[in-house]
């Protein structure tokens, strides 16, 4: 994944609309687009969780760089 802040919104548009379609459950006729609504909320929760990780380890790794060249400088 080159870009996870893309993924991001990519992943938190689809959990969105996919919510969107569950919230309606309970109303609507087609109970299997529902449920499969139900299916690509939780499979975005998982992607976004990723991504989140993924981008939480980039910027420690970046923080880490930058307080070494902070150092480097000081020194």
């Amino acid at each position: 994944m080159s870009d996870p802040v893309a993924s991001l919104h990519d992943h938190a548009d689809i959990l969105s609309a996919a919510l969107e379609q569950w919230t309606q459950h309970v109303t609507v006729q087609d109970k299997a687009t529902a449920r499969r609504a139900a299916n690509t909320v939780v499979d975005a929760i998982d992607a976004l969780l990723c991504d989140l990780y993924l981008l939480r380890g980039r910027l420690v790794q970046e923080i880490r760089q930058a307080d070494n060249a902070t150092r480097c400088q000081v020194t």
